[in-house]
């Protein structure tokens, strides 16, 4: 049952924290770490690090089904809570090794979005598409070792790689069949994409290059890194795919402590042996069953370790029979813990006697070529036709092409999708100790994704690289359980990007309505200055990405950049005291000096990532603006500031205006020789035509909640309510128009079968299934506001949610009920009032809530509020405003307000 798994883990925690090595030895082993790996002990390397891998943000799955095991140990005594497994597996992760991965914390969007968004994914990155692991519910088993239960939810909060726990359940990796090609195939956008993937070389190159290599020049500049053509590895004579197999951290860790404590072992002996002599044989055996059909999913490790026996025993290698004799030894006498291996899928493994020297070239990444604004219709149709679906998602085969930001044309990037047209770089598994990178190099004039070799690559031997893949979602990260078995796995292929400390500058510094100041000051001066084009050419954004735009959007985008760059020097510092605060709970020793280097590394993924969403986001925009004005330069600004007089007329008389709605909403409740006398009022208290407009219709503004406050209150009309809001308008200074644009839909995209997962072909057939996107009149709006964050398909939408009460006033309607009795909804009394002065000056950037008294147009076309004057005028809330509504007397309270 449960309890007995749990004390059997917990025993397991217990052996393996007796017999860990000690820091210091570990410490050590890494000093003389020759290989140029991307994590490990007290490193200053980082999975972020620049120029590790050009190609960034690969949203890649592995082909392991994304299962992960927890290996029960003998009886342990007592039975255990959550805690006390959470405390173990700290213990374990303290005395084992460092994953190299950061304490993770829910996901935390900005708020937005949080608050406001609820049915929108956060299963992605920023960047990226929608991707979930096989999910189902684990059970345990009868062999020793038992898939995650829901009861083990909590574990992964700790997200210790020691022994990871995932939801996934045991289910077969899928081996896709693609079409082979041998160039890239575009999708669409011909032309564009072409020119994308244009190698422009800056007139300095040479020197560029030579001052690059020489270590004379520190650039954040990736220069084009050309290389001359070589054929691909051919198939079948050099490379062979094949089923593959891998071992998780705790495996790892299992081998290790069943070793002997010899001298003429060394720990780092002893890991090399794992992922070098033992990860090769272990493939070797498990090529059979490649096209069997029988494949297992797992195999266990002792035909391996006879078999590296009887080699070195003809060999007459003394000190690795021992070893063997060892391990074997192990596995006989502790049948409880599980010696396997996992099934990875197909893999590529090295098949040329002598196999491949350094810097080497494999193969291309090669597969269908999309724009960015075509993938992401894409992936907003698989959703669609995914909604309310609990099937698992599918797997994803698909890595961002980034030009350099040191080409002399600038930044860009396209997507290529490898799912239905591919070559065998695909099956390329992914390993945390890669023995090739993925790079973006320049091959006779096109950018192209390259494969190399970072060390030599023995006969039998899998190829790997580090898909540097990111993501927000921490379930993903959760599901993404990497196999590769090397000693600095970080025990996920995927890293974790949405942690509070990774947010916190965008939270606090770049929130919705700073957003929109931003947005406005560009679309009021409708022109790009010198020092925009300045600016934007030093964060690497040139004519590639730029070409044609409106000049209020390269305005816009010259704000973002210096918004990216003020976050990447403050983000260090958060991100050390996160790391920080979060290590000091398991461990006693911090290097600091590591800390202060992994937090720099860190903030500038981020840096990287800001600039890859704000050139996705330009990318979708430039397409709608094309569609709508068939130039995109001719798009006009999509905010406009209302002159005085546009303004009385949307508050005081004009069609539809605030104080219109108000007497409609009156009238049912009023005689009609009283409306009728406060119409005319208002008629005499018009402020039109006056010399200072504004002044007058505060004054007059001011007039009307007096006049509002003194008619009677029932529940069904609160005009004590309206009051307050009327007050709220009179203190407004700056209103603005959205100027919308045409709706369009887009031609359909074909989403197959394939591309939804492997369950569909049964509910929708083996045909295509087409999807065309609707762009509103307010999606560039809502894109370039949210900028940041990819994984909405209706940007417009959120961006309505998001601005209730804070950037778009609540309707005057919501305090004059249509219902006969009370309800809930119309509660008005002090509590509620405390709420909204609460967030109009603690948390004035969040929206209002549904729920309550208030309601909102769904697209408002007018907007402006005090919080918003707040900060387009860098200056607090204005003390009248929050005055009058502190300590104004209450002149109604209906029992429910209570």
């Amino acid at each position: 049952d449960m309890n007995r798994i749990i004390t059997l883990f917990i025993q397991l925690a217990t052996r393996l924290e007796e017999s860990s090595k000690p820091s210091h030895e570990r410490d050590g082993m890494m000093k003389t770490w020759k290989d140029d790996s991307t994590a490990g002990l007290c490193s200053a390397t980082s999975k972020y690090k620049k120029k590790l891998n050009k190609v960034t943000e690969r949203k890649y799955v592995n082909r392991s089904n994304g299962t992960s095991f927890v290996h029960a140990g003998s009886d342990y005594g007592v039975y255990a809570s959550d805690r006390e497994i959470r405390r173990r597996l700290s213990r374990l992760n303290k005395k084992s090794m460092d994953s190299g991965s950061e304490t993770s914390d829910d996901l935390d969007r900005s708020s937005e979005e949080t608050r406001t968004d609820s049915e929108s994914s956060v299963s992605e990155t920023e960047s990226d598409l929608d991707f979930q692991s096989e999910s189902g519910t684990g059970e345990s088993r009868g062999d020793g070792y038992f898939t995650a239960d829901d009861g083990f939810d909590s574990l992964t909060d700790d997200r210790e790689w020691g022994a990871r726990m995932t939801k996934a359940s045991l289910v077969p990796p899928v081996t896709r069949k693609y079409e082979v090609i041998d160039r890239y195939v575009i999708v669409a956008d011909e032309e564009e994409v072409q020119r994308k993937m244009r190698v422009s070389l800056p007139e300095d190159y040479a020197e560029k290059l030579n001052a690059q290599k020489s270590g004379t020049e520190e650039s954040d500049m990736e220069i084009p890194e050309v290389k001359d053509y070589k054929p691909r590895k051919q198939p079948g004579d050099e490379v062979i795919e094949q089923e593959v197999y891998g071992i998780d951290p705790y495996t790892h860790n299992l081998l290790l402590d069943s070793m002997p404590e010899e001298v003429d072992w060394s720990l780092l002996d002893k890991h090399l042996f794992i992922e070098d002599v033992l990860l090769c044989t272990l493939n070797q055996q498990v090529r059979h069953f490649t096209g069997a059909g029988n494949t297992p999913m797992i195999y266990p490790l002792k035909p391996v370790i006879e078999e590296i026996l009887k080699t070195a025993e003809v060999d007459h290698v003394i000190r690795t029979v021992r070893l063997c004799q060892c391990i074997l030894k192990a596995i006989d006498s502790r049948p409880e813990d599980n010696y396997v291996a996992y099934r990875k899928g197909l893999g590529v493994v090295c098949n040329k006697e002598g196999g491949f020297g350094e810097d080497d070239f494999v193969v291309e990444f090669l597969g269908e070529v999309y724009p960015a604004w075509k993938w992401f219709e894409k992936q907003d149709g698989i959703r669609s036709l995914q909604k309310n679906n609990k099937d698992p998602a599918p797997e994803f085969y698909n890595i961002y092409l980034e030009r350099p930001k040191g080409d002399a044309d600038g930044y860009d990037l396209v997507v290529v999708d490898a799912m239905h047209k591919a070559n065998y770089a695909s099956r390329i598994c992914h390993s945390c100790r890669p023995n090739c990178e993925a790079k973006v190099t320049a091959v006779d004039g096109q950018y192209q994704i390259g494969i190399y070799t970072v060390r030599p690559i023995g006969y039998g031997e899998e190829i790997t690289f580090d898909y540097n893949s990111v993501t927000e979602s921490k379930e993903e990260y959760e599901a993404s359980v990497c196999l590769c078995g090397s000693q600095v796995c970080r025990g996920s292929y995927l890293n974790l990007t949405g942690e509070g400390a990774f947010q916190k500058v965008l939270k606090e510094c770049h929130g919705l309505l700073d957003r929109h100041h931003l947005m406005l000051e560009a679309c009021e001066l409708n022109s790009a200055s010198e020092e925009d084009y300045i600016d934007l050419g030093r964060a690497g954004l040139g004519s590639c990405l730029l070409g044609g735009l409106p000049d209020w959007l390269i305005a816009y985008s010259a704000r973002l950049v210096r918004f990216i760059n003020f976050e990447r020097t403050k983000l260090p510092e958060e991100i050390l005291a996160h790391n920080l605060e979060e290590k000091r709970k398991f461990f006693v020793d911090i290097c600091l000096e590591v800390e202060k280097s992994d937090a720099e590394v860190q903030a500038e993924g981020v840096y990287n990532q800001r600039l890859q969403n704000l050139a996705l986001t330009l990318d979708k925009v430039r397409y709608v603006m094309r569609c709508v004005f068939g130039d995109p330069k001719k798009a006009p600004p999509p905010l406009e500031r209302l002159s005085p007089e546009a303004v009385v007329s949307f508050i005081w008389k004009g069609e539809g205006s605030l104080v219109e709605e108000l007497i409609q909403c009156i009238a049912p409740h009023m005689e009609d020789g009283m409306l009728s006398d406060l119409k005319s009022k208002i008629r005499a208290h018009d402020p039109s035509g006056t010399d200072d407009i504004q002044k007058e219709l505060r004054k007059s503004l001011i007039w009307l909640r007096d006049e509002v406050r003194n008619l009677p209150c029932t529940y069904k009309c609160r005009h004590d309510a309206a009051a307050d809001l009327i007050h709220i308008y009179a203190y407004t200074k700056c209103f603005f128009r959205v100027r919308e644009y045409k709706t369009v839909t887009s031609p359909p995209v074909y989403i197959s079968p394939l591309d939804l997962g492997p369950k569909y072909t049964d509910k929708l057939g083996s045909g295509f299934q087409e999807y065309c996107k609707t762009y509103g009149e307010n999606y560039c709006l809502g894109q370039l506001i949210y900028w940041h964050n990819q994984a909405n398909a209706e940007p417009d939408c959120n961006l309505a949610r998001a601005s209730r009460g804070c950037l778009s006033l609540p309707d005057i309607g919501s305090f004059y009920a249509k219902i006969q009795k009370p309800s809930r909804h119309r509660v008005y009394g002090p509590r509620t009032l405390k709420f909204m002065l609460a967030r109009m000056e603690k948390q004035p950037q969040r929206p209002w809530p549904k729920g309550r008294i208030w309601s909102f147009k769904g697209s408002p076309k007018v907007f402006g509020s005090p919080m918003l004057d707040a900060v387009l005028h860098n200056s607090p809330l204005d003390k009248e405003t929050v005055h009058w509504l502190k300590h104004r007397p209450a002149i109604f309270q209906a029992m429910w307000d209570r």
